[in-house]
């Protein structure tokens, strides 16, 4: 029974690094913002809102890649590359990376074929370690490689739609209808006011919440009905990252062992 005993009291501090191990791993958020609202039109409240969950509650700078300029309402120390490439930048040192539409609007191509594939390889490594990425005006095929997860390069176009040239559903021209839904209000998003023709971009929720991602505002049903959104987002707090029970009950009882084992050392 002792050594059984013995056992338990070794293995606490393995689960416990095990479970800090698995939630590190799950902490970058990937953001897919159908919108020109923080690059072009530079709404200040709509950009806050969007950094703000974009740093997760780090305490390191946004780095914003493009060619848009300064945004309007972006934290203090944000910081910007006017290209798409990586060189004299060191990804450790931002908390998120935000990837502009050529020209900060609704460019076509967007921002992926303006990309190194080193740099794309990089910026997935990153990720890995918890970076968070947004794309604006993301419209859906395989160009952004290892920055996304292979299954929503693998998505059909069917599950895009946008003004210009960006998936194949089409866009509904310049309205008001899109709207921050219950998911995004209760992660602390408030509704601008009118925004004008700043929606680019919709996606089928559907198709995206099979993959994990939550959608925060809904689009302009006239890209998919109800079935739309603006603003999608995976990881991090949300989606597949957010920790089951079991491992939020692994952790605290590893957490208790550490404590446990810290205490008789003490003693």
């Amino acid at each position: 029974m002792k050594s059984i005993a013995k056992f338990k009291k070794a293995l606490l501090p393995v689960v416990a690094l095990a479970c800090l191990g698995s939630v590190a791993a799950q902490a970058n958020q990937i953001v897919l913002e159908g919108s020109d609202a923080t690059s072009y039109h530079h709404d200040s409240l709509y950009t806050s809102q969007l950094f703000t969950f974009m740093k997760n509650g780090s305490s390191l700078p946004v780095l914003v890649m493009g060619t848009g300029g300064a945004l309007s309402g972006a934290p203090v120390g944000t910081a910007y590359n006017s290209t798409y490439a990586l060189t004299g930048f060191t990804l450790s040192n931002y908390s998120a990376i935000y990837f502009q539409s050529p020209g900060g609007c609704c460019g076509s191509p967007d921002a992926s074929t303006s990309i190194s594939a080193a740099d794309k390889a990089l910026i997935g490594a990153a990720e890995a370690l918890g970076l968070n990425v947004t794309l604006e005006n993301y419209g859906g095929g395989p160009t952004w490689g290892a920055i996304l997860p292979a299954a929503v390069n693998a998505l059909a176009a069917s599950n895009f739609g946008g003004i210009t040239s960006y998936g194949t559903a089409g866009g509904p021209g310049c309205t008001d209808k899109e709207v921050f839904n219950t998911n995004g209000l209760s992660k602390s998003f408030i509704q601008p006011g009118v925004l004008r023709c700043y929606e680019h971009q919709g996606y089928r929720t559907s198709a995206f919440a099979a993959l994990g991602f939550i959608s925060l505002v809904d689009a302009d049903p006239a890209y998919f009905g109800t079935d739309g959104s603006a603003l999608l987002a995976l990881g991090g707090p949300l989606g597949t990252a957010v920790p089951e029970p079991t491992s939020i009950a692994l952790l605290g009882l590893g957490l208790a062992g550490l404590a446990a084992s810290r205490k008789r050392k003490a003693a």
